[in-house]
């Protein structure tokens, strides 16, 4: 969305913008907190500074020196009130800091369930999709110095430009940006990590390795044991999950199983010995259904399956 600066502002408060202009300005403050905030500042420095230019105008008195002049009782009013703008817009500014400070240690957590995904905006104005068996803890304000949100799971990135550094921890590594897009796979529970770097430039660090790792485009980084390796991107179109499609890129039957039950709800159980190291590739969209998917697989892989409806498994046969 674009930005919108102070001088169009001032042309707000003063009527002179267009009607394009005007749904611009009422888009860009309902986008975000931080952009209401500094739309709520620029209000009150633009009603102080008529206040105080109407005192300034308000009289032609001479200074004569050695006397003293009593002010014209409009010009008294009117830098009174300015005085009091003044004081409420200090007010403000100690009220929105602690009101942020309070909001940097109030954190939403959000949760996608097997099957399913979500976008989410955070308070920076960051995108971030979720995909399935995912959790994600941010908080509602980001402080002074850093944006820090916690992941366990899979989340497809496009953070917003800011000075101040992004960082996604994890439960294995750290990634660190400053305005990029990216995607990172780190289920607690599983021993993989997985980070693909699409734009921008990202390090990554955990205390065991705080030796930072970079990634540029078109680089993934992989933990191989212990060891995090970084490797050419060969599976380009991984993060369109966010699009509701699954693309199968020269992964084993037994992978495409493991995303299937991700992608799907299910507990897949393959008893079929000879399918399990053949390869696919392909695209599915995760609308169709496990069924649909299966029996597109049955048309290169020899196999049949039955499913327990009562225990949400599936065998491959």
């Amino acid at each position: 969305m674009k930005q919108i600066d102070q001088h169009t502002l001032v042309r707000y408060f003063l009527k002179q913008v267009s009607e394009e202009e005007k749904e611009a300005v009422r888009q860009w403050v309902e986008s975000s907190e931080e952009n209401r905030r500094n739309f709520v500042r620029e209000r009150i420095r633009f009603d102080a500074s008529i206040l105080v230019d109407e005192a300034a105008v308000g009289t032609s008195t001479q200074i004569v020196t050695g006397k003293r002049h009593r002010l014209h009782p409009a010009l008294s009013w009117s830098l009174k009130v300015a005085a009091s703008v003044l004081i409420l817009l200090g007010s403000y500014y100690l009220y929105d800091n602690y009101r942020i400070a309070r909001l940097a240690h109030t954190f939403q957590c959000v949760y996608v369930p097997a099957g399913n995904r979500t976008n989410i905006q955070l308070p920076d104005g960051t995108s971030v999709w979720l995909n399935a068996n995912t959790s994600l803890r941010y908080p509602m304000a980001f402080g002074e110095n850093s944006r820090e949100i916690m992941l366990d799971g899979e989340a497809y990135f496009e953070v917003a430009k800011d000075k101040k550094p992004f960082i996604v921890k994890t439960g294995k590594y750290d990634v660190e940006v400053l305005g990029t897009t990216f995607n990172v796979e780190a289920y607690k529970e599983k021993s993989d990590f997985r980070t693909m770097l699409y734009e921008g430039k990202v390090k990554l660090y955990n205390a065991k390795n705080p030796e930072a790792v970079c990634l540029s485009p078109g680089q993934t980084a992989e933990l191989v044991g212990e060891v995090l390796q970084v490797v050419p991107t060969t599976e380009s179109n991984s993060y369109r999950w966010k699009d509701g499609l699954i693309y199968i890129e020269d992964k084993s039957f037994d992978a495409i199983m493991g995303l299937f039950e991700k992608f799907y709800d299910v507990r897949i159980v393959v008893n079929n010995k000879a399918v399990k190291d053949l390869g696919y590739r392909g695209k599915l969209r995760i609308s169709d259904g496990v069924d649909h998917a299966l029996r597109v697989l049955q048309n290169d892989f020899p196999f049949k399956y039955n499913r327990d409806e009562e225990r949400n498994i599936i065998y491959i046969n």
